[in-house]
């Protein structure tokens, strides 16, 4: 496996953990300054937008039970001062064009981005109102479904499946997803992170505010590697029917569809689903997960430095994920 591409990433990000998943066998190691830690499948790490998979697959779970429909119109599931002012239902973005970006909604709505300049935690402070005010008139589904990525779009899903299941999405990810597979390690408390840089600067973790279903959940290796192994080998049950349906293609081209919550990645002469991955970061994290269903392989990656837009952790976790053996079983 080459692993050398973290040594060159840990010049620019302080500590990175990466874990891979072969044959079965996760293996798992640190760099930089997280070299000599003992055991590092354990750290927790905000995962960011790696929360937007569960997401995805909380919608597939709750559209199987007959909660929701994948094509329903958001205005079925939000508060009635808020419907009154939304276009016709057959103009209204889909819970589906929701978890695969395709609602035409942008990354923050602007007001605001304004509104978080200079902040530290710049979700912080926002309210379940401030998520239902951003809606009206002109939240029309656009013609051409092209993605488009939406913190924004995902944060509203979270709560759309909350008022339909009549249980906080917190708690409704908790108890049918995070729980069944055994992951006991990721939440969305902030204790015992590992500390986080922005720049050179310490930064502490966001708390996401009402767009916790865009970005909050916590997790460590060891979670994020047997959630990948629940991909490939989904269990028996409407959970495992949940991961199938989640990592299916729902919206966008061949090259680059989405599920519901995960990107697809197209390779020559093998189905669009057969990797899918998501990455995440927010000022003082890091994150990336790629699990191949057909390899029956995976590979999760962390790093305590806020990502660009294409970060060093990526482009590393992907070399790692691409030199992978296929998996003997």
């Amino acid at each position: 496996m080459d692993w050398s591409r973290y040594e060159r990433a840990a010049r620019r990000i302080p500590g990175i953990v990466a874990a891979t998943l072969v044959d079965g066998q996760m293996e798992c190691r640190g760099f930089g300054t997280l070299a000599e830690v003992p055991d590092p499948t354990h750290l927790r790490w905000e995962i960011g937008s790696i929360t937007k998979v569960f997401t995805g697959v909380l919608l597939a779970e709750m559209s199987l039970r007959g909660e929701v429909g994948l094509d329903d119109p958001i205005g079925r599931y939000v508060p009635p001062d808020v419907a009154v002012r939304l276009p016709a239902p057959e103009q209204q973005p889909t819970l589906t064009d929701l978890a695969g970006h395709t609602a035409g909604f942008p990354r923050l709505p602007l007001t605001w981005v304004r509104r978080f300049r200079g902040m530290s935690d710049p979700y912080a402070t926002l309210t379940e109102r401030d998520v239902w005010e951003a809606l009206g008139p002109a939240t029309i589904r656009p013609r051409r479904r092209r993605p488009r990525y939406s913190n924004y779009g995902t944060g509203l899903l979270g709560h759309l499946l909350g008022r339909a299941a009549g249980i906080p999405y917190q708690h409704l990810v908790s108890e049918r997803i995070v729980a069944p597979l055994g992951l006991t390690s990721t939440d969305f408390a902030s204790n015992g992170l590992v500390e986080g840089y922005k720049g050179r600067t310490p930064t502490p973790p966001w708390t996401f505010g009402a767009l916790q279903a865009a970005g909050a959940l916590r997790s460590t290796a060891a979670d994020l590697i047997t959630f990948a192994v629940a991909c490939i080998d989904p269990p028996e049950g409407q959970l495992g029917d949940a991961l199938r349906l989640a990592r299916q293609h729902h919206r966008g081209g061949r090259v680059n569809g989405m599920g519901l919550g995960w990107h697809l990645r197209a390779l020559p002469g093998r189905p669009a689903e057969s990797t899918t991955w998501h990455n995440g970061g927010t000022y003082g994290a890091a994150s990336f997960l790629a699990v191949d269903s057909e390899q029956q392989t995976a590979v999760a990656s962390f790093g305590n430095r806020g990502p660009r837009l294409i970060t060093p952790l990526d482009g590393a976790s992907w070399k790692l994920f691409d030199s992978l053996p296929r998996s003997m079983r």
